[in-house]
């Protein structure tokens, strides 16, 4: 007999809204998703977790490899992967940024990438919050810098692509509604990091772990540019797709 979430008005409250500017002390993660778990970071339970009925049996199913079904006392919820993901490592980094406690995997071999100059002189000024989310690089030459270590949890991918698309990204991110330097970096890296970790096979485990994790956040329900990241289908909406 399976656990089921049950969610309480808070919560609920917290899907209406979307929360554009809303920093937020993060949640854990599961390495195997692509996130990873700040040391010492607390898990809070799904709110009002409660045990279904006896008979039930009901899981989390993955749907396209993109969506993930779970079944809750009111209805049924409906999970964008890619977008919870986002949600999730944007608390996770925020955390990290304001804490300095940001963990690397240290890389086999340090791997030397070249910048345009543009992209290097931005890159030199994230320096230190790219630290502080457990990049480790020094400079190597111009335009170059030799990368020793990346954030712990991180898929494996080209360095290169993945600092140049966080650069551009940043621009982004940084630009028509002014956010501080840390709040840019936490949204273009959550952004980026989720989209490459998308459209991936879960086991029943982790579909699991990842709503249990996205309810942790503050703010489950959106991305942080306002993208929802659930839609909640009630007993009646249901009842009506089959006009009962």
């Amino acid at each position: 007999m399976k656990d089921q979430p049950t969610l309480d008005s808070a919560t609920m409250r917290s899907f209406e809204t979307p929360a554009i500017s809303n920093p937020a002390a993060g949640p854990a993660a599961d390495l195997s998703l692509g996130l990873a778990m700040p040391e010492g970071s607390p898990v809070r339970p799904v709110a009002g977790r409660e045990r279904e009925g006896s008979g039930s049996g009901s899981r989390a199913v993955q749907v396209q490899q993109r969506y993930v079904l779970v079944p809750v006392k009111s209805g049924v919820l409906l999970i964008d992967q890619e977008a919870a993901r986002e949600r999730i490592l944007y608390e996770q980094y925020r955390q990290e940024l304001s804490r300095a406690v940001g963990t690397s995997q240290t890389l086999l071999f340090p791997r030397t990438v070249t910048f345009s100059p543009a992209d290097f002189a931005m890159l030199r000024e994230l320096t230190e919050p790219l630290h502080a989310l457990g990049f480790i690089f020094v400079e190597f030459g111009p335009n170059t810098i030799a990368v020793e270590a990346i954030p712990a949890g991180m898929p494996a991918q080209d360095e290169k692509d993945l600092l140049e698309s966080l650069i551009e990204q940043f621009r982004n991110t940084a630009g028509p509604l002014k956010f501080d330097q840390s709040e840019s970096l936490a949204r273009a890296l959550a952004r980026r990091v989720a989209a490459g970790t998308a459209a991936t096979r879960l086991p029943e485990t982790e579909l699991s772990a990842l709503a249990d994790r996205l309810f942790a956040c503050q703010t489950p329900g959106y991305t942080p540019d306002g993208r929802k990241t659930l839609v909640l289908l009630d007993g009646q909406q249901l009842a009506d797709f089959f006009r009962k």
